[in-house]
């Protein structure tokens, strides 16, 4: 039985929700905009560094316990995997800003906040906080399609 005193329940519009999730969503997009450029840049440096030859330049002058080949090889596969995770959260950003997919912008939110991988580094935690705290508000799930 309900009580005759509480007040209805308020069906969010689909205008409120949007209003809501447009901040982080066009934030995430713009961060993940950013690693991903940064990122394609940092590829095509190493392959140039690689192509050119001056990687083995710079093996005839380090003394590392690390190759400079191997440096550039775990910098590459690592911006391989950071340039993935950007552009997931980039996807999810937009299927949040659009209202379409809860489920994964959902994920990409969590995917933004996860240290050094996420994108641009640390630049992701406070967007993904952001935008999990209005996905979380009661009603926003309802609105997406």
């Amino acid at each position: 039985m309900s009580n005759p005193y509480e007040a209805p329940a308020q069906v969010p519009q689909d205008r409120d929700v949007r209003t809501l999730v447009n901040g982080p969503a066009i934030a995430l997009i713009i961060v993940s905009v950013i690693a991903i450029v940064l990122g394609s840049l940092a590829l095509i440096l190493d392959i140039v560094l690689i192509v050119t030859g001056i990687v083995e330049r710079m093996e005839e002058v380090n003394d590392g316990p690390i190759s400079e080949y191997t440096q550039i090889t775990i910098r590459s596969i690592w911006g391989l995997v950071l340039l993935v995770t950007s552009s997931f959260v980039l996807y999810g950003a937009i299927q949040m800003y659009a209202l379409k997919k809860y489920g994964t912008a959902r994920a990409a939110a969590i995917v933004a906040m996860i240290p050094l991988l996420g994108p641009c580094c640390f630049l992701g935690i406070p967007f993904g906080i952001w935008a999990l705290v209005v996905l979380g508000k009661p009603g926003v799930r309802q609105v997406f399609r």
